[in-house]
């Protein structure tokens, strides 16, 4: 796996990648610079040949010479717009193969903290020696991008999908604890509920009890529309509860079933992986090895047998 850096957030292969460009950029500026410095120098060697000139003259050697460098700085530019782009297209094949999907964000194009960040790492990177990294001047275009290699390939993929299933099926874990939880919370509360009722009732019956005692009919109706309300509260109470107590059963029961499915898909790809591991050049090679070195075994077995016949056994009992 590729350590992360805190300059820059990058990678160590993407430091060397963008320290690479940043080199490249400093050779075609340095290039460009020359050719405007020829520009002048032309001027002066072909063009200042008199100890004076009219303002006529003057002005046209002066738009002259705003022309070429125009065009210079013109060329710069435009090729400047167009080897950006050809990275961003490189870089872009290079994640569609992997169906990944970037965005170029513009607008942080103009943000002054990141690219006072980039200069102070290219001024850092400046410090160190690369010479002998300078393109030709010949070749005007960006090197390829370098291959993607077995640690970035399908491999890393599978084991990125491994950890965020592995993740998955913690979540799902703690989220059945939860709900497991939140279903005892409602059994409880429903044997509360269930408790406070029958206390009602045995209120009820003491009330009713009492009123034989005060046959009133205003108190009378006055007890029972306080009973009946308090009946109709707990009952709504209860089946609340019960609603609540549903709901988390079948949260319960799809929580177990996306457990299920992430524990299916992590077998799957632990079976890929090791499929793909076992398809790898390095895998391939060590199988190799092994088995010659067993043939050598045999053989160089063989032939001590021919030669001293009792050497092996007495090797075997040394052991």
């Amino acid at each position: 796996m590729s350590v992360i850096h805190g300059e820059l957030g990058l990678s160590e292969e993407h430091r060397a990648a963008v320290s690479s460009y940043l080199r490249f950029s400093k050779y075609q500026r340095a290039q460009r610079l020359r050719s405007i410095e020829a520009c002048f120098q032309d001027v002066k060697d072909t063009r200042l040949v008199d100890d004076t000139y009219t303002l006529e003259e003057v002005r046209e050697l002066l738009d002259s010479l705003g022309d070429v460098v125009k065009a210079e700085v013109e060329g710069e530019l435009l090729h400047a717009s167009h080897t950006n782009s050809l990275l961003l297209t490189r870089l872009f094949k290079q994640a569609q193969k992997w169906h990944l999907t970037l965005d170029a964000d513009t607008s942080d194009l103009e943000n002054k903290e990141l690219l006072e960040e980039i200069k102070k790492f290219e001024e850092k990177e400046g410090d160190h020696s690369w010479a002998g990294t300078i393109p030709s001047p010949r070749k005007r275009t960006l090197a390829p991008l370098a291959p993607l290699t077995e640690t970035e390939g399908p491999l890393a993929l599978l084991q990125a999908e491994i950890q965020r299933l592995t993740q998955e099926n913690i979540d799902l874990s703690q989220r059945l604890q939860s709900a497991k939880g939140q279903v005892s919370e409602v059994s409880k509360g429903k044997t509360e509920a269930s408790l406070n009722l029958q206390q009602a009732k045995d209120e009820l019956n003491r009330i009713k009890n009492g009123l034989a005692n005060r046959p009133t009919s205003e108190d009378v109706t006055e007890l029972c529309n306080e009973v009946e309300r308090m009946r109709l509260q707990l009952s709504a109470e209860i089946e609340n509860h019960e609603a609540a107590q549903d709901q988390m059963a079948r949260d319960l029961t799809t929580s177990k079933q996306g457990l299920q499915q992430v524990k299916a898909q992590l077998q799957l790809a632990e079976k890929e992986l090791e499929k793909k591991f076992s398809q790898t050049g390095a895998f391939q090679n060590m199988k190799k090895m092994l088995n010659k070195k067993n043939d050598q075994i045999k053989a160089l077995r063989k032939r001590l047998r021919e030669f001293e016949p009792n050497a092996e056994e007495a090797m075997l009992e040394e052991v």
